[in-house]
């Protein structure tokens, strides 16, 4: 009899709590927006029955940076409200800004989407809190090893436009290095740009000649000239309207008919899987800090069929039509 109760009581580790347990997501943004509407996805389809997810949106991708300690403030209130076994932060502004307030609380944290080097920052506030998570990096190499591959270029001349928000500028760094060091064997001549303003992104891609592609990263933080975010379904719109070239991707959400033609993408849905896996593991008895921190599994190469057919362009293999 001991041993049958010894084998339920590991199964039941090996696969959730054994309680109803609440876990508090923090997203730096909001929810429509289609990084966090699929990671969440990803989430709740990995996550146990028996857990309840609790959600707080910072909305930093629409309020001013002036708003974001008030946000984070309010965050914090939902935090000891809700009283959760875990805290889940969603990308870097949730990360840097919430870190801070709870790294003296007596909790595990798991952290997704992260572009920048958490490493310092859980060094800085190395306090109670138990900290592990999945990074989220670009897949610049990769990608436009392929595209380079497909368009049968022996240089590929490529411009890169994001926005001016705090991830864009994290994920520009991090691209800016990688082609500084690689740029003479991969055989790209690469243009990075961040932009704050519409009239300054539309005069960018109106002056693209002598370049084979235009990959467009990260545009949700795009203002008008009163200020003002645009909203960035009119910002990639234009912008597939009005270009010259082809359109890439980093990002699944800006691949489709009207959008981007393609790319070697990040899923939000597949960090929100591995996260909450660390989530399970954690809420069955292991502690965020024994779990190492892991970088994202590998994107995967999309392709709108009737963007490629527009611009007469031919899938490699492996490539998966989304349309």
């Amino acid at each position: 009899m001991k041993n049958w109760l010894l084998i339920i009581v590991v199964y039941a580790a090996s696969v959730g709590p054994l309680w109803a347990a609440d876990v508090l997501l923090i997203e730096s943004y909001h929810k429509e927006y289609g990084w966090d509407e699929s990671y969440i996805r990803g989430l709740e389809n990995t996550l146990g029955d028996d857990v309840t997810l609790h959600t707080f949106e910072m909305d930093t991708k629409r309020l001013p940076k002036t708003d974001y300690d008030s946000q984070a403030d309010k965050a914090f209130a939902m935090y000891q409200q809700v009283a959760p076994d875990v805290v889940v932060l969603g990308d870097d502004n949730a990360l840097s800004y919430m870190l801070p307030r709870l790294q003296n609380e007596d909790i595990d944290i798991v952290f997704l989407g992260i572009n920048a080097n958490p490493r310092r920052l859980m060094a800085k506030y190395s306090g109670k809190a138990r900290v592990t998570g999945v990074l989220e990096r670009p897949l610049f190499v990769r990608s436009m090893q392929e595209v380079k591959q497909m368009l049968g270029k022996d240089k590929l001349i490529v411009k890169i436009m994001f926005d001016a928000g705090t991830t864009s500028t994290i994920a520009t760094d991090h691209i800016g290095k990688q082609y500084q060091s690689l740029k003479n064997k991969l055989g790209i001549d690469a243009t990075i740009e961040n932009h704050e303003t519409f009239d300054a992104w539309k005069a960018s891609v109106n002056s693209s000649d002598g370049y084979d592609i235009i990959v467009v990263g990260l545009y949700q933080i795009i203002r008008d000239s009163d200020g003002n975010v645009v909203d960035p379904n009119k910002v990639l719109a234009w912008t597939n309207q009005h270009s010259a070239i082809p359109l890439f991707g980093f990002w699944d959400f800006s691949v489709g008919k009207g959008q981007t033609a393609g790319g070697v993408v990040l899923f939000g849905e597949s960090q929100g899987v591995q996260a909450g896996e660390y989530v399970n593991r954690i809420l069955a008895g292991e502690e965020a800090s024994s779990i190492s921190v892991i970088h994202g599994k590998q994107g995967r190469a999309i392709y709108s069929g009737a963007e490629f057919t527009r611009w007469g362009l031919n899938a490699p293999n492996g490539w998966r039509n989304i349309d």
